[in-house]
């Protein structure tokens, strides 16, 4: 091969590429459907191995900490203390009381309000003149309209409910810069009087209806101190749920448990109430026997006489979700009359507005209709 030219060398190239060639043309067909059956085989065997090799490595997280950051607002689920009498040992009491410290901050627990269903006879109705300064201002009328039995039967498998209503109208003076209808409709468990439902509806028109002319507030108590607001200014509508207190009332509540109040002098009672989307706090002190000069003419032809007569005081205080009192919000005062005997009328009302003194008067008062009405279980 020393002797070769290149030139033999290339042409030996081009001869021995020209057989090989020749000789694959020369493969018959079953042959290449062979090796392509092959080469396929081949490509699955190697994908399933990685696919394998992959599912064997340790899956690795993008997120180093997936754990869930706990709510910073109190449970809707409370359990109430019950006394047990068949104690449990062992592990299973470490389980019945576990040690553990909830480091939540929570509105401070307080006395629930005392009950005041027994004071709610169906068919009363209390119609009050309202005066602002001492002018007439509308009217004011408050009833206890309707009970329902509960379809699931009586107590404790199941409890009917009341229906209170209430409704305020200006007149006077004031219809003159802006006239309004306040209708509000509660119902209240007949068992405990706690708040199922409020619906508040506004109508307003004049020189004051620049926001909205017409608002309706529904608020509906889904118990443990769940409440689910939807408000309703003209067409717009905004939904918000919220935590309150425990058996929080609304403004038709508070002022039933109010009435029934039976209070010693200096004695103190406190309670929680959602107006609208303001939660109050409501301090109440009973004073004792105290006089009402002049007595309602209606009063009056009830047989109620002037030692009859009890006073309560109070406060009504902006609170935070934490029910720490709002320093930059106005604390309400007012006075209620009421009398001592199992009627419980409520006379006369008086409060502190920024126009000047709010003050209800009683002018008629219808009975239950019935005497049995005097409880509705």
């Amino acid at each position: 091969m020393r002797g070769r030219s290149p030139i033999f060398l290339a042409a030996l190239t081009l001869v021995l590429t020209s057989s090989v060639v020749r000789a694959d043309a020369a493969q018959p067909e079953g042959d290449q459907t062979k090796i392509a059956e092959q080469t396929t085989e081949e490509a699955r065997e190697r994908a399933l191995a990685e696919s394998n090799e992959q599912a064997a490595r340790p899956r690795q997280r993008k997120q180093r900490d997936a754990s869930r950051i706990p709510r910073m607002s109190s449970p809707t689920v409370q359990v109430h203390e019950q006394p047990n009498h068949d104690p449990v040992v062992g592990w299973a009491a470490a389980l019945d009381e576990p040690e553990f410290s909830d480091r939540r901050r929570r509105m401070p627990a307080t006395e629930l309000p005392g009950g005041y269903v027994d004071s709610l006879r169906i068919g009363e109705r209390f119609v009050f003149d309202v005066y602002i300064a001492g002018n007439p201002a509308g009217l004011a009328e408050a009833s206890v309209a309707e009970y329902q039995a509960d379809p699931r039967g009586e107590p404790p498998q199941g409890s009917g409910r009341i229906r209170i209503e209430g409704r305020a109208v200006t007149s006077g003076v004031v219809s003159l810069l802006t006239s309004m209808e306040d209708a509000m409709t509660t119902w209240l468990d007949a068992g405990s009087g706690a708040t199922i439902s409020n619906t508040n509806r506004i109508e307003r028109s004049g020189l004051g209806t620049t926001k909205y002319k017409k608002r309706t507030t529904v608020t509906e108590f889904e118990g443990r101190g769940s409440v689910r607001v939807t408000d309703t200014k003209d067409v717009k509508t905004t939904k918000m749920t919220r935590q309150v207190p425990r058996d929080t009332l609304d403004p038709l509540a508070a002022m039933a448990w109010v009435r029934a109040l039976d209070l010693a002098e200096g004695e103190r009672v406190s309670a929680h109430v959602l107006d609208g989307k303001v939660l109050l706090r409501l301090d109440v002190v009973g004073r004792g026997p105290a006089k009402l000069d002049p007595l309602p003419s209606v009063a009056v032809g009830l047989g109620v006489k002037p030692e009859d007569v009890r006073l309560v005081e109070g406060t009504l205080s902006w609170v935070d979700r934490h029910g720490v009192v709002r320093e930059d919000q106005r604390t309400y005062q007012f006075r209620a009359f009421t009398t001592q005997d199992e009627r419980r009328l409520l006379l006369a009302i008086e409060t502190d507005m920024w126009l000047g003194v709010l003050e209800l008067v009683l002018n008629r008062y219808d009975p239950p209709t019935a005497p049995e009405a005097t409880s509705p279980l």
